[in-house]
């Protein structure tokens, strides 16, 4: 997979993530809900706080997959182990997101497992690149 292609994915993945999350916002609490200026504080239920975390640590694993992801369409990096770690990154944090989902707390780590060695394989072909 591309690194541009990589880019692409990952934030098709995250605005999926808040598409479901305003979408469960307002199947769950209502269609004026979203347009109150001033909305209650409300349960959001075991299914509602896992999609608004899933979404939260989509965004927060942001900070370090973008950056690593553009630094090696910058860099140049090449190759087939590259490649292969920027398609792990995005299938591991889709899984990871739909894993986050479910409600299974052992099996997620998989997804998340995926996304940070896949990026600090790449991280590490950037320095590479940079160094050698």
């Amino acid at each position: 997979m591309s690194f541009e292609l990589a880019l692409v994915a990952f934030a098709l993945v995250t605005m999926t993530a808040l598409t479901i999350e305003i979408a469960y916002a307002y199947i769950s609490q209502g269609f004026g809900y979203g347009f109150s200026s001033n909305r209650p504080i409300v349960d959001r239920g075991a299914l509602g706080l896992r999609i608004q975390r899933a979404y939260q640590n989509q965004v927060e694993s942001a900070a370090y997959i973008v950056p690593v992801l553009a630094g090696s369409v910058f860099l140049g990096v090449t190759g087939d182990g590259p490649a292969l770690a920027a398609a792990i990154i995005v299938f591991g944090r889709a899984a990871f997101v739909f894993l986050y989902y479910t409600g299974i707390h052992f099996i997620r780590i998989i997804g998340f497992t995926c996304g940070s060695l896949g990026s600090l394989y790449l991280a590490f072909q950037c320095i590479l690149a940079v160094t050698g």
